[in-house]
């Protein structure tokens, strides 16, 4: 079987492989692996970052909008 080697990983990288790996319920990296690639070929939006706190920002807004009703 083969092996992979990742070297000079960051390491907010790993923590958020490590992460996904327990959200997913992933016992090894292989298993991750499988369900990244399955899910990424279901056509899955990632969103982060500026983006996520613009969302977040306008999800907050239309909220305040409804109380004012």
């Amino acid at each position: 079987m083969p092996t992979l080697l990742v070297k000079n990983m960051p390491e907010d990288l790993m923590r958020e492989l490590r992460r996904l790996k327990v959200e997913l319920g992933c016992k090894t990296w292989v298993e991750l692996l499988q369900k990244l690639v399955r899910l990424r070929l279901r056509d899955v939006v990632v969103i982060e970052g500026e983006d996520l706190e613009e969302m977040r920002e306008a999800v907050d807004e239309f909220l305040e909008l409804r109380k004012l009703q």
